[in-house]
């Protein structure tokens, strides 16, 4: 009887290692996915109101922030966007299969970058209507 304990306990610790560190985190995976495609399409949104307002203002080459003008500041997430928020880096990383713990840190990561942009749009959809 004892045995059969002992082989049922082994039975559930592997079991819950196996859950806990090799399963495939499909519903962080998802969230994830949701995540970069959200911060993808509010980066592209941002680039587009943001070259109309330096075109409309005609500030290119004016400060947005200390020492980096719009017209710098537009080509830096350009850049940024085809280096880390491609469709082709979305696919590698889906690929190779990350853990949890990676898929929440980069999580994390995407919903910073996301409220960060989300609060520059809104300053330049500002200033945009204050144009007109």
């Amino acid at each position: 009887m004892e045995i059969i304990i002992a082989i049922l306990g082994l039975l559930v610790a592997i079991l819950t290692f196996w859950y806990s560190f090799y399963r495939k985190p499909k519903e962080e995976l998802e969230h994830f996915i949701v995540q970069f495609k959200s911060t993808q399409s509010i980066s592209k949104q941002l680039q587009i109101e943001l070259e109309s307002f330096i075109q409309n203002a005609n500030c290119g080459s004016e400060e947005m922030f200390r020492n980096i003008t719009f017209d710098s500041y537009l080509e830096e997430l350009k850049e940024s966007y085809q280096q880390n928020l491609s469709d082709k880096l979305l696919e590698k990383v889906t690929n190779t299969n990350p853990t949890k713990s990676i898929i929440l840190s980069m999580t994390r990561s995407l919903e910073n970058q996301f409220n960060e942009i989300q609060k520059i749009l809104i300053e330049i959809r500002i200033r945009n209507k204050e144009l007109k």
